[in-house]
């Protein structure tokens, strides 16, 4: 077999017959070309040709790598497989309701800071874009920051006044404070001049600003140790901690106690 393949030659190894035939017929029949044709279309066995290492999954059915993920279909029959299909379908819908509603919060917040859709772009991702168009969704967005305001403006206390508090009812006043109400606390001193031009002042600021709460207190009832040079002072609360201590406010006035000069610094501090 080895000096077949090593010494085959065709024309040598064909039978006289079919070397006479092929002499003296200028053309093979139909069939004897066809024979022709299926051996020339496969590889000569006196060529150089070479086997390859045939591995050992071949002829197994090679696994799709990435679709576990995608495949939706049940795994399972029966009302097990019926069950956990309905379960897949709820978790389904609720995720895309989520979805769905992070998209329309997301253009509420983009509508309260001011955003402006200039144009429909169609070529935009965003579906949520086509949300600010509706009026049914402007109108809902409307009623919604109504209410919000009703609330807010429920909860804001207003005081518009000048309190005089005791130690006791400072200590109250700072440590049951809610979180969004500012505290001005005025230390002062009776004698001061500068402390009752000031607390003049406070109470008609008091009115004009309700919504912050004005208390007045004398200082040595706080701290023995606060002497009169030391006051006007000014301690501002937001809720229950300590934002500002404003000491030397008459350097900050330049010796004017005017409504219009204590309500500005007032206001670089609240």
């Amino acid at each position: 077999m080895e000096r077949f393949f090593l010494e085959h030659h065709v024309m040598k190894d064909r039978d006289p017959d079919e070397l006479q035939l092929v002499d003296s017929d200028s053309e093979a029949s139909d069939e004897e070309e066809e024979i022709t044709e299926r051996v020339h279309s496969v590889h000569d066995p006196t060529g150089p040709w070479q086997q390859k290492a045939v591995g050992d999954d071949w002829g197994h059915a090679r696994k799709k790598v990435g679709t576990a993920n995608r495949d939706f279909r049940s795994q399972h029959t029966g009302p097990k497989g019926v069950l956990n299909d309905y379960k897949a379908h709820k978790r389904y819908q609720r995720q895309e309701h989520e979805r769905n509603e992070q998209e329309r919060q997301a253009v509420l917040l983009r509508v309260a800071k001011g955003a402006v859709a200039e144009a429909h772009d169609d070529s935009s991702d965003c579906e949520c874009d086509g949300m600010l168009l509706s009026d049914a969704f402007l109108q809902e967005y409307h009623a919604m920051r109504m209410k919000e305001m009703r609330e807010n403006a429920e909860r804001r206390q207003r005081f518009g006044q000048l309190d005089y508090i005791s130690p006791t009812e400072f200590v109250k006043l700072t440590n049951d404070a809610p979180a969004d109400v500012t505290t001005v606390i005025h230390l002062y001193h009776p004698e001061s001049y500068p402390c009752t031009l000031l607390n003049q002042h406070l109470q008609h600021i008091a009115k004009d600003l309700a919504h912050i709460k004005f208390a007045a207190l004398i200082a040595k009832e706080a701290d023995d140790s606060i002497r009169m040079r030391d006051v006007p002072v000014l301690l501002v609360y937001r809720g229950q901690q300590q934002q500002e201590t404003i000491v030397g406010v008459s350097e900050e006035l330049d010796g004017e106690f005017t409504y219009e000069r204590i309500r500005a610094l007032l206001q670089q501090h609240i």
